[in-house]
């Protein structure tokens, strides 16, 4: 078993809800966001994936939340834009995306600052 992993940084303001006090206010981060996957076998390069191609595939889906207020973007207008959340959405997307059979997306973190994060597990 192998593990990758990438990472971007997407900077966007959200507003928690449900959240009394400072996470109910319009805030922003610069969010880092990092994807792990995961393969029962190298491919004939011997790569569980080019690093240059994972990183687009994770760039390219995370950037709609570039510079925006994701309470705004689907699916956060209904979805509390929890880091929670965020890494749950993210790993799904990323799935439809990667998965295979040689290959899974294992977990995603998001880290709102350099103390706190969230990460999804995905079980397969």
């Amino acid at each position: 078993m192998w593990e990758i992993s990438q990472e971007t940084v997407v900077a966007a303001a959200h507003q928690l809800r449900f959240a009394p006090g400072e996470g109910e206010r319009l805030h922003g981060h610069n969010w880092r966001i990092k994807a792990t996957l995961r393969a029962t076998a190298l491919d004939a390069s011997g790569w569980v994936m080019d690093f240059n191609e994972f990183g687009k595939v994770l760039r390219d889906l995370v950037e709609p939340y570039e510079h925006v207020f994701l309470n705004e973007i689907a699916p956060f207008d209904d979805l509390n834009p929890t880091a929670e959340n965020i890494a749950h959405v993210v790993a799904d997307n990323l799935a439809a995306k990667l998965d295979s059979e040689r290959i899974k997306v294992a977990r995603v973190e998001v880290w709102e600052n350099d103390t706190c994060a969230a990460k999804y597990f995905r079980l397969f």
